[in-house]
């Protein structure tokens, strides 16, 4: 794709940005590109998910899924019907009617960087009749979506996904679709700290909501004791949590946690 000095302007912008914020911040970093994102594309919703791969080999030949499992997702806009199912999508990946034809169609593809339409994944006449699309996209009325996917490493992949709903029928535009994908390949770094900040790619177990709390502020200059303060336990607590947090990085202190961080 040619791309014009005004879109490279508008690139570089994004990502400027996007290195702006701090590193304890990537969560709300993470909003600020998928809301720049979706105003591109113009789309209706926009999530992201941390793709984990969790079984191998034979097994995973038997596997819709082909062994990859979403273990983290952070929305900007989110259909209600998804947020009602979190549970029931989570803990019933392995069933091909739970995760859906484009699910599976776009994991075959694991181990690369991919840009893909719904469309392009399954044939839309068949999968709007499926269960799937029945449950879950029917009562907001899906019409288009498109998948941003970068691998992180060999057992992680980082996946966007941009979202129309509605009666008109609209389409994602083919240009702004591949500008959407420039810019996602071009920040596999971010993608990382993503993972990072909520316990993955060193490791396979998601942290609690309280582990990253503290991971994110060990990322600042506040001490163990402001840290405690302002989780609302004990030093003591906190100090263990601290603890445990280093030695799942394998390292001994915030110098070592943070080199992890800054790649």
């Amino acid at each position: 794709m040619a791309i014009s000095a005004v879109v490279f302007d508008k690139l570089i912008h994004l990502w400027d940005e996007l290195e702006a914020f701090p590193v304890e911040k990537a969560t709300e970093a993470n909003v600020h590109l998928m809301k720049t994102l979706s105003t591109w594309l113009d789309s209706d919703y926009a999530y992201w998910c941390g793709l984990l791969r969790v079984v191998d080999g034979d097994a995973a030949e038997e596997d819709p899924l082909g062994g990859w499992r979403m273990r983290i997702s952070e929305p900007y806009q989110l259909p209600q019907v998804y947020e009602d199912h979190r549970e029931e999508i989570l803990e019933n990946q392995h069933l091909a009617d739970t995760v859906g034809a484009a699910s599976i169609a776009i994991m075959k593809e694991a181990g690369s960087f991919r840009i893909r339409l719904l469309r392009e994944l399954v044939d839309l006449s068949e999968y709007e009749k499926s269960s799937h699309f029945q449950k879950l996209q029917m009562p907001y009325g899906l019409t288009d979506r498109v998948y941003v996917v970068t691998p992180v490493n060999e057992d992680t992949e980082s996946c966007f996904c941009f979202e129309l709903a509605g009666n008109d029928g609209k389409r994602f535009d083919s240009e702004a679709t591949n500008l959407v994908g420039t810019a996602l390949r071009s920040v596999r770094w971010f993608q990382r700290r993503l993972f990072l900040s909520h316990g993955l790619v060193v490791g396979d177990e998601v942290f609690s909501e309280m582990e990253r709390r503290i991971v994110l502020l060990l990322l600042t200059d506040k001490s163990e004791k402001e840290i405690a303060i302002e989780i609302g336990r004990a030093t003591s607590t906190t100090h263990n949590y601290i603890t445990g947090i280093y030695r799942k990085f394998g390292v001994n202190n915030r110098a070592g946690l943070m080199a992890i961080w800054l790649g």
